[in-house]
């Protein structure tokens, strides 16, 4: 005599198809609800981290770039501008939901406007980067120069002997004193 096999038997025949009777139907949709409940309370966690996350991610952006205006004037606005594309890739990270597949010898890409969108966005930031930084470093180099400029003027003005110093502060005050005349002069005529 031939032995009968269902469907499921011949699916799954190493296994057997007994249903655990430990515990009561009752017992399992209790246990059923607390998993789901557990579930709910981690989304509603997760959420609530992913929020917090966004939002110290977004003062940070927001200090960074406040701080390089600051400190760098109108050349550090594209610096700014490139720390928070560079953050907000940080941030969003929607690579992590690209997906490679391979079907049928050939490869899919789940998610393609994504990752399109991510490479551009980095490209965008990079080249930023590039032209703030470089702005940035000629800004610095030119201010060093400056200074170093005023610090020659200083050391060869402290040379002088004191009579010509004296003759280039008396001079100096008068033609200021003579671009304050002009300036209120041109203001009264108004």
């Amino acid at each position: 005599m031939a032995p009968n096999f269902d469907e499921e038997d011949n699916n799954d025949s190493n296994y057997p198809v007994v249903e655990d009777t430990a515990f009561t139907k009752d017992e399992i949709e209790a246990i059923k609800a607390y998993k789901d409940n557990l579930n709910k309370k981690l989304n509603k966690n997760s959420s609530v981290l992913k929020g917090l996350e966004t939002s110290f991610w977004g003062v940070t952006s927001y200090s960074i770039a406040r701080f390089l205006i600051l400190t760098s004037g109108t050349q550090g606005i594209g610096l700014a501008i490139a720390a928070c594309f560079l953050i907000n890739q940080i941030t969003n990270r929607d690579l992590l939901d690209v997906s490679i597949e391979r079907k049928e010898g050939q490869l899919e890409i789940n998610g393609m406007g994504k990752l399109i969108k991510f490479a551009f966005s980095t490209l965008v930031s990079a080249f930023i980067i590039w032209s703030a930084l470089g702005n940035f470093l000629n800004v610095a180099e030119n201010s060093k120069r400056t200074y170093d400029q005023l610090q020659n003027t200083v050391e060869e003005f402290n040379k002088l002997p004191d009579n010509q110093q004296n003759t280039i502060l008396i001079i100096g005050g008068l033609i200021g004193l003579a671009g304050i005349y002009v300036i209120i002069d041109t203001m009264k005529k108004r």
